[in-house]
C-alpha cells in the first residue's frame, strides 16, 4: 500500500502543479478503490493538499509569480466563505447546491474557453475585491467540499485580466487556505489517517515540483487549450454524477 499512496501522491501533485488545482477530485475516487473509508479518503487528500499548496507557495513566491501581499486576500475571503459556506449546508438541498455548482463551472469553462490566454486589459489589484471573489468561491468551498481553484481560475482570466499562468498558480495558493482549515478540522475530529497521508503528503511535494516545472515551460496557448480539455473532463465527470444519481 505504501509504493500505491507514493505514486498517487506524486501523480496527484504533478496534476496540482500543473492545474493549479487541490487534486481531491482525483485523489478520493483513487484513494476509495484502494480500500479506504470515504471520510478516511477525504482526510487523506486533504492532508495531501496542504502539503502540496505549501510547497507549490513557496516555489511560486520565489518565482515572484505573484505579490503574496496582495492575493493573500483571496484566501483571507476563502476562510470566511467556507465558513458561512458549511452553514448552508444545513439548509440548502444538496442536488440543488450540487446543480448551482455545475452552472457555475459551465459558465467559467465557456468564459475560459474564448477568453486570450494572454491578457488584453490591466490586471485588476484591489484586496476588498480579492476578499469578496475568495470569499465566494469559499462559500461553494464550504459547501460542496472542493478547493475552489476550478472556479478562481477562470474568473481571474476572464474578468480580473490575470495571465493564465498566474491565475493558475493563484488558484493553487487560494486551495492552501482552504486545505489548511479543512485539515484542523479533521484532525481535531478524528477523521485524518495521519500514516498514509504522511505518505501521500510527502510523496506529492516532488509531484508539485514537476509539475510546475511543466507549467513554466510549455506554451500559454498550448496551456490553455490543455487546462480547457481538462476542466470539460471535471465537468463531464460531475454532470455524469449528477444525472446518474
Amino acid at each position: 500500500m505504501t509504493i500505491e499512496l507514493a505514486l498517487l501522491g506524486i501523480g496527484v501533485g504533478l496534476l496540482s502543479g500543473f492545474f493549479g488545482i487541490g487534486g481531491g477530485t482525483v485523489s478520493v475516487p483513487i484513494l476509495l478503490y484502494l480500500g479506504f473509508g470515504i471520510k478516511e479518503a477525504i482526510g487523506i487528500s486533504v492532508m495531501q493538499m496542504v502539503a502540496g499548496s505549501l510547497m507549490a507557495a513557496w516555489i511560486h513566491k520565489k518565482n515572484n509569480t505573484y505579490a503574496v501581499n496582495d492575493v493573500k486576500y483571496f484566501g483571507y475571503g476563502g476562510i470566511i466563505g467556507a465558513i458561512i459556506g458549511g452553514f448552508l449546508v444545513k439548509i440548502l438541498d444538496a442536488t440543488l447546491l450540487e446543480w448551482l455548482f455545475l452552472s457555475v463551472v459551465a459558465f467559467t469553462l465557456g468564459r475560459l474557453a474564448f477568453s486570450n490566454p494572454i491578457p488584453t486589459r490591466q490586471e485588476v489589484i484591489n484586496r476588498p475585491l480579492y476578499t469578496t471573489i475568495g470569499g465566494g468561491i469559499g462559500i461553494f468551498s464550504g459547501m460542496l467540499g472542493v478547493g475552489g481553484s476550478i472556479l478562481m481560475t477562470p474568473i481571474l482570466v476572464s474578468f480580473m485580466g490575470f495571465p493564465l499562468k498566474k491565475a493558475s498558480a493563484v488558484g493553487l495558493f487560494f486551495v492552501m487556505f482552504t486545505s489548511i482549515s479543512a485539515f484542523i478540522t479533521l484532525l481535531w475530529l478524528g477523521m485524518v489517517n495521519l500514516h498514509a497521508g504522511m505518505i501521500m503528503a510527502l510523496s506529492s511535494l516532488l509531484g508539485i515540483m514537476l509539475g510546475i516545472w511543466l507549467l513554466n515551460r510549455v506554451k500559454v496557448n498550448h496551456y490553455k487549450h490543455i487546462l480547457v480539455v481538462f476542466y470539460i473532463v471535471i465537468f463531464a465527470i460531475t454532470a455524469y454524477k449528477l444525472i446518474a444519481g
